[in-house]
């Protein structure tokens, strides 16, 4: 199959499409998301009523090989008059990125995720790496092994037990799929060649006109922090009442110094976590309490990143944001990121 070579073509080669697929998971709470590749890498961005967000990047590093051209900045000048009024001067004149890429000559367009996460799994080899235990119980449905063909299994309590490091990356002995990318710019589709022991098919995505990206700032004063094993965030949240509408988060300089609760219908429960028993670390701005709820739907949404990752990073800001970042190891020194925020529904303090 062509590819026209058009400025700003990218292309990348993965020696295994899990990978790809894994960081797809852990934010594909929706179907549409708006793609951005860049010369270090491939962002998948996704929002929600401006009430959740979620993006992963799939860096350079993961990359066997990866190419990216900017485009041409296209002049834009501006009809204006020297003082005299009467001659237009041509050197005024500002340079902008052509339409389909962003402010920092990223292409940019969006994407269907379900469509994407098929071709991955053309040959059945692109379920997840499943770090946790994630998918049984109440919430079963968010665990790592749904929206494809389950993969290997990892659990990292054995792994501990066994004297393994705690964010060492999944081994298998999975059969894998190659995958190399092309996209040649606006309009054109995203190729996508899969290779599976000699044999090789060629999928094409249609690609959408990006929506006016919704980028939230977090970074205003952050109030409070907590690093914890992702595991353990994700048997809390699983533990929860099912029928609460919201779960609250509270932050304390005394013990328990983190709490997540639910009040559903039936009961009210708290799940508390001190630190040197369970977190890594807590640390609070104030001297006192701080408390913040968050619609649990949506918070629910991030179980996927739980069970697909090692370690969890929790930071609330000054206006009551939650977000929440998620490390995923692959190989040795070798690591992806994914990330949720959530918008407050209400700050107590």
């Amino acid at each position: 199959m062509a590819h026209n070579n058009i400025q700003g073509r990218f292309s990348g080669r993965l020696q295994d499409a899990r990978h790809l697929a894994t960081m797809i998971k852990t934010v594909n709470f929706k179907d549409t998301a708006i793609c951005n590749i860049g010369p270090d890498g491939i962002f998948f961005n996704l929002e929600e009523s401006r009430c959740i967000f979620s993006r992963c990047l799939v860096p350079k590093s993961l990359f066997d090989d990866f190419k990216y051209a900017y485009p041409a900045k296209e002049q834009e000048h501006h009809d204006l008059r020297s003082q005299q009024g009467s001659q237009f001067d041509p050197s005024e004149y500002t340079e902008k990125w052509p339409e389909g890429y962003d402010n920092e000559g990223r292409a940019i367009f969006g994407i269907s995720l379900s469509t994407l996460l098929n071709c991955l799994n053309m040959f059945g080899t692109a379920g997840g790496f499943g770090i946790n235990s994630g998918g049984s119980g109440r919430y079963g449905g968010y665990g790592g092994g749904s929206g494809g063909a389950s993969g290997s299994k990892y659990n990292a309590s054995q792994s501990t037990q066994a004297g393994g490091k705690d964010n060492q990356a999944p081994t298998s002995i999975v059969a894998v799929t190659a995958v190399k990318m092309i996209y040649n710019g606006p309009g054109s589709k995203l190729y996508l060649t899969m290779e599976d022991h000699g044999v090789i098919t060629t999928c094409g995505i249609p690609t959408l006109d990006p929506e006016v990206p919704v980028v939230h700032d977090f970074n205003e004063e952050v109030i409070s922090t907590v690093s914890m094993k992702s595991k353990w965030l994700d048997e809390g949240l699983r533990d929860l009442d099912a029928t609460s509408p919201s779960v609250i988060l509270r932050l304390s300089p005394d013990t328990p110094n983190f709490r997540i609760s639910s009040l559903g219908t039936v009961e009210a429960l708290d799940i508390n976590y001190s630190l040197g028993d369970v977190l890594d670390s807590c640390q609070l701005a104030y001297e006192h309490d701080i408390q913040v709820s968050y619609n649990f739907t949506h918070v629910l949404h991030m179980l996927r990143a739980c069970a697909l990752s090692t370690s969890a990073y929790i930071a609330i800001n000054q206006e009551g944001f939650l977000r929440v970042q998620f490390l995923h190891p692959v190989t040795e020194n070798r690591y992806m990121y994914s990330e949720y925020t959530f918008s407050p529904l209400e700050t107590y303090e």
